[in-house]
């Protein structure tokens, strides 16, 4: 359905609890290291951590490289999505527990096929102007806009029309039921900017030569590239509840390893949303460092970019990921902060339909190594000695650790393995230019859905035209099973629609599922308040940030 996703960096993202509330959790310091991969999907977890209570001047979050666009329709990535939530809001919002909850506005159905949208009194954007119905129709639409060419078409394709319909009011009318688009409007797609400031800017918006006017706590004061993104608290915010306490945060690309690590334990960097972390067991060990975990939505995975070459065989597919060790991933590179998996969707996105995801989620076989049987599949599959090419980045530690897996993994089942490696900034092309994928036979990815279902993520790649379906795979069963669900209030029934569709894309393999990160979150000791779950990645992560008491 919508597109996005992406990479799998040194300092991105992770998860949310759908199941718990932050009481119930407990931060890394005190779960120890774990390297049993076995990890509870939701328990010991923390969606939040306790607000902040006092101010703080300023501070550096770092992510994994510079953010790209500040625009919210070329949101594609960990850090656009870091710096968008940060400062921007969506019409609805989710909360860190996955809930889908009253953004900028309120909702209501008056039938299956007609949202209606009322926009919360008071809200308003950084330069004091009131949000207006026309503002949310110009937002929705830039989505659909062919000459921006933004990431989000696919997530508007059932609606039929965008309209204000009184003076706080928006209805959306859709050509048939669809129960994802909620969820999509609490995410990149429902963020809300204002017409007039956007139009008056033009090309520049969302750029480093522009600017952007948006609703939230934190307001843009500068981008420079290079330098980071520079966000200040808005001493004007329309919601009263919210105070924001960090007086600027400044978002910069750290992509060296040991950079981030120093920085974090030296004071120079203050907070991080990171993963496959190499490192984590020091800061976990650091009395200048707290870290969190929380329950993921994001799968660690190897896209099958191709199926011209050895990897359009299914049998070749099934190898590989039966030669993969998963255990070592999760022991090396996640340092314990994974699990096995049986989906390609994490346990973690379990939103709705909870008793129906986990009981078909833990009847499904867990991925296991079984080089034999691998060994087999390459020879009946005829291709032992072939070679296929996967896109790579050496300046990533956890990509390039996970090929080196794949690498291993071909290696003892026969098969050969080319590389093409790009920087860590280039790396994202391999996701948006059909040219940085040619040749590519598949690579490595972090990926995620927009929202707490695992349908955000599987949509993408399993349904026709999905936005990350590069080989442009077609199961009847598994499309017909997504598009009921789609369109089934019951969230039940629509949980089993899309349980029964990861089950049988666990047959197919279009991907490799690697392991299921859980979430953390790094922060200096004297910050608390930061959310701990995946829904930072959609939803304002700072609103509660500040010193600790």
């Amino acid at each position: 359905m919508g597109a996005r996703r992406r990479i799998g960096a040194v300092t991105a993202a992770v998860a949310a609890c759908a199941l718990l509330a932050a009481a119930c959790g407990r931060s890394v310091n005190n779960a120890g290291s774990s390297t049993s991969g076995n990890i509870s999907p939701t328990q010991g977890l923390v969606t939040t951590t306790p607000a902040g209570t006092k101010t703080v001047p300023s501070m550096v979050w770092a992510v994994y490289r510079d953010v790209n666009s500040l625009d919210p329709i070329y949101a594609f990535d960990y850090p656009e999505n870091t710096a968008d939530s940060l400062m921007c809001e969506s019409l609805l919002r989710q909360a860190p527990g996955g809930a889908v909850q009253p953004g900028l506005a309120t909702v209501t159905d008056p039938s299956p096929t007609t949202m209606v949208f009322t926009l919360r009194p008071g809200a308003k954007f950084w330069d004091g102007h009131p949000v207006t119905p026309a503002d949310v129709v110009y937002s929705l639409d830039r989505n659909t806009n062919p000459t921006l060419g933004g990431f989000y078409p696919l997530v508007f394709n059932r609606v039929k029309s965008i309209a204000a319909t009184g003076t706080n009011q928006v209805t959306i009318t859709l050509k048939q039921p669809d129960y994802w688009l909620q969820g999509e409007l609490a995410s990149m797609p429902g963020i809300i900017i204002e017409k007039a400031f956007a139009q008056k800017e033009g090309k520049n918006y969302g750029t480093p030569a522009g600017s952007i006017m948006c609703t939230g706590a934190y307001m843009l004061k500068s981008w420079t590239p290079g330098v980071g993104v520079v966000a200040v608290a808005n001493p004007h915010y329309w919601n009263s509840a919210v105070k924001p306490l960090i007086g600027q945060i400044t978002i910069k690309g750290t992509p060296d390893i040991s950079s981030f690590t120093s920085g974090m334990l030296t004071g120079a960097i203050q907070g991080s949303y990171p993963f496959a972390l190499p490192t984590l067991d020091q800061l976990r060990n650091s009395s200048s460092v707290k870290v969190w975990q929380g329950p993921g939505w994001s799968t660690d995975a190897f896209i099958i970019s191709s199926f011209k070459g050895v990897l359009g065989d299914l049998r070749v597919r099934r190898a590989l990921s039966l030669a993969l060790n998963r255990q070592g991933i999760i022991s090396s590179v996640y340092k314990g902060a994974a699990l096995m998996p049986r989906w390609l969707s994490n346990p973690g996105t379990f939103g709705y339909g909870k008793s129906v995801f986990t009981a078909a989620y833990d009847s499904s076989p867990v991925l296991t190594q079984n080089i034999a049987e691998a060994k087999k599949l390459v020879q009946q599959a005829g291709v032992t000695g072939k070679t296929f090419t996967i896109g790579t980045s050496s300046q990533l530690a956890n990509l390039a650790a996970v090929t080196g897996d794949y690498q291993a993994a071909a290696q003892a089942i026969g098969l050969k393995v080319v590389l093409k490696s790009v920087s860590a900034q280039n790396f994202i092309n391999f996701f948006t230019d059909p040219k940085a994928r040619a040749g590519i036979d598949g690579f490595p990815t972090v990926n995620y859905g927009d929202y707490a279902d695992p349908a955000a993520l599987l949509s993408t790649l399993v349904l026709p035209g999905g936005s990350q379906n590069y080989t442009n795979f077609n199961n009847p069963k598994i499309t017909a099973d997504l598009e009921q669900a789609r369109s089934t209030p019951n969230l039940n029934k629509r949980a089993a629609l899309v349980a029964e569709a990861e089950k049988l894309t666990m047959q197919q393999l279009p991907w490799i599922p690697n392991v299921q990160p859980t979430a953390l979150l790094v922060l200096h000791k004297g910050l608390t308040g930061a959310v701990s779950s995946f829904a930072y990645m959609f939803a304002p992560w700072a609103d509660s940030l500040g010193g600790t008491g």
